[in-house]
């Protein structure tokens, strides 16, 4: 099989596992009324998903998934939380870079990227962008 292939048709099952636990873990969709702070919660809700995903697909995340952000962006007219981290198989040979979007009233998308596509180095985990009370 074309190493190309084999990489992209990984990516995609990553994509398409992943997508399908973030959805159930959520209920199906983002709450519609959902706030900045209920999606940094939500997001670090996702964590949970971390140990046990790796060890049912034998990966690896390099920051805890679902990784860092930029924080919540008004987009459109709405919100949107977009977070990333990066994958490895157990054999440490990088997968890509996982995306997850959180917009109130959608199902969670995630998709991953090749493994060179960039995140931002002033990008945070989601209980460092959230206020103190």
């Amino acid at each position: 099989m074309d190493p190309t292939l084999d990489i992209e048709t990984r990516r995609l099952y990553l994509s398409a596992a992943l997508t399908t636990r973030v959805v159930r873990h959520v209920g199906g969709r983002v709450a519609a009324d959902s706030e900045a702070r209920h999606l940094l919660a939500l997001a670090r809700d996702l964590s949970a998903l971390t140990e046990l995903f790796e060890h049912a697909h034998h990966l690896y995340f390099e920051v805890p998934y679902p990784g860092v952000t930029a924080g919540v962006q008004h987009v459109g007219g709405g919100l949107r939380l977009l977070l990333a981290c990066c994958a490895s198989d157990r054999d440490g040979e990088p997968l890509g870079v996982i995306f997850t979007t959180l917009i109130p009233g959608r199902p969670p998308q995630v998709s991953v990227a090749p493994i060179s596509t960039p995140i931002l180095e002033e990008w945070r985990l989601p209980e460092e962008l959230t206020p103190k009370p």
